[in-house]
């Protein structure tokens, strides 16, 4: 059973972002259009994965575009959650930006930590995107889909939950979007 969550978008916004793969650009924005979309979580309880209104709009948003591309929408996972959250926290608290963490930790590792179970047996695909700059989702994931690597990332229909975290620097945002391609019965968990 699912919960969801219905988020509409009010506004649109510009400006530029610097979208943080292999290569860092500034890229101009158009405006999102006007609309509604559907937030489903994979637990039946939404507050078990406790996401801030702007995370939501993301994953919402996200959803939309995977469902233009004839891909399943993702489930919101907690302890993805958890990991994408906890990893934007140490990038912001440390001062870096990559998907290896100075400890060695990497999206993998970080997923079976926080108890995402297929993470820790290997057997699940998974990948993590990174941002920093803009606070918002609808820049963010704008971001995401204009940079021709990670575009395909984000529509894959391999994939099948996500967890988001966005740690708030000053008037920036570091932004961690883990995707896996399993359903893991911590999914069901609540989050701390």
């Amino acid at each position: 059973m699912c919960c969801m969550v219905k988020m509409c978008r009010l506004a649109s916004s510009r400006g530029s972002v610097w979208p943080i793969l292999s290569v860092v650009a500034a890229l101009g924005l158009a405006p999102w259009a006007l609309g509604c979309t559907t937030v489903e979580y994979a637990d039946s309880v939404s507050q078990a994965n406790p996401l801030d209104a702007v995370e939501s709009d993301l994953i919402g948003r996200l959803n939309d575009m995977r469902t233009q591309a004839g891909v399943p929408v993702l489930k919101v996972c907690a302890t993805l959650n958890q990991s994408a959250s906890s990893h934007s926290d140490d990038m912001r608290d440390k001062g870096y930006l990559k998907d290896i963490g100075p400890d060695g930790s990497t999206a993998v590792s970080r997923a079976c930590d926080a108890g995402f179970s297929a993470a820790c047996e290997g057997s699940v695909g998974m990948a993590e995107l990174l941002a920093k700059g803009f606070a918002g989702a609808a820049q963010t994931l704008e971001q995401w889909a204009m940079d021709e690597g990670t575009k395909p990332v984000l529509v894959n229909g391999d994939f099948l939950t996500v967890g988001v975290g966005r740690s708030m620097g000053g008037e920036s945002a570091i932004w961690t979007l883990d995707l896996a391609a399993a359903v893991d019965p911590s999914c069901d968990a609540a989050a701390p």
